[in-house]
């Protein structure tokens, strides 16, 4: 029995083509390696920038350190020396000690601003400027107070500034001062005074403005003012040189009150012949003079 079969020309020249599908696939993998290893090494190139910037900032600060442990321990920065400008009243060897007893040695350690405000709670010192002189120095610029005010305390006299600021004991060795005495403070004595300083510096002030109005319209009628009592802020009371009448004043029209008595002095004086002694003379009326005698209760009016 015979079986034959029959099968396709064999093709010795055939191609063998692969497919698509195969032929690509080796080269994407080697695509994806290559651009893996591109972005890893961005990555640690930008690591290490950052570990570089980290690492300069953490020597900075170390070096800041060291030269700050340094200043503010080494003897190099003790105060040594200051100077004071502008002390004239003020003692500075006072002022100095202040300093030297109350605040660190080391120059860096003072805090100038408390400092500043301890120095100008002394009574002659206005205000104060500081400056730091390295490596060991102080400047310390003084304006001291201006005496403008005697006041009377049980018969001791005290100098006060402008602002109803206690200086001390009146004392000539601080020139003349040709102001009238003050009377009518809050306080018995000094110390005292300091517990009312608020009231009482308003009182001086109000007391040294009605002079300067006075003084503004004349000084020679202002020189004329022997004392001045500021016990009470809305009836302000002069007396007069060699006199013993209290003039009310009020709390406004200094000027042209005070002006009103000069032009009548002439009057004051027949009611003092009269009368022996005047007790109060009251200006606070306009138009009219009010003239108290001491010896009589009942009052001589005068209009003018």
């Amino acid at each position: 029995m015979e079986i034959r079969t029959t099968g396709r020309p064999r093709e010795t020249n055939a191609r063998i083509i692969p497919r698509p599908e195969t032929a690509r696939h080796p080269h994407k993998k080697a695509t994806n390696k290559l651009g893996k290893g591109h972005i890893a090494g961005r990555r640690l190139l930008s690591a290490l920038k950052i570990i570089g910037k980290l690492g300069s900032f953490v020597l900075l600060v170390v070096f800041m350190l060291s030269v700050f442990v340094y200043a503010y321990t080494s003897d190099k920065f003790n105060l040594r020396t200051i100077t004071f400008h502008g002390c004239k009243e003020v003692d500075s060897r006072h002022l100095e000690s202040i300093v030297r007893q109350n605040f660190p040695a080391n120059i860096l350690r003072i805090d100038l601003s408390r400092l500043k405000n301890q120095l100008e709670k002394e009574p002659w010192v206005k205000r104060v400027e500081i400056r730091r002189i390295l490596p060991s120095g102080l400047i310390i610029y003084v304006q001291e107070r201006t005496p403008a005010a005697i006041i009377e305390f049980h018969s001791e006299l005290m100098l006060a500034d402008r602002d109803g600021i206690m200086l001390d004991r009146y004392d000539p060795k601080y020139g003349r001062l040709d102001v009238p005495v003050f009377k009518g403070l809050l306080g018995e004595d000094a110390e005292n005074y300091r517990l009312y300083q608020e009231e009482n510096s308003a009182r001086v002030r109000q007391g040294l403005e009605m002079l300067s109005e006075i003084e503004s319209g004349s000084p020679e009628e202002a020189r004329k003012i022997s004392e001045v009592d500021i016990s009470d802020r809305e009836n302000l009371k002069v007396l007069l040189v060699d006199d013993t009448a209290e003039v009310l004043l009020g709390e406004k029209d200094y000027l042209k009150r005070f002006h009103t008595l000069m032009e009548n002095m002439k009057q004051y004086r027949d009611l003092k012949e009269q009368y022996m002694e005047i007790e109060s003379i009251d200006l606070r009326f306009d138009g009219n003079i009010i003239y108290r005698p001491r010896r009589t209760s009942a009052g001589h009016k005068s209009k003018t």
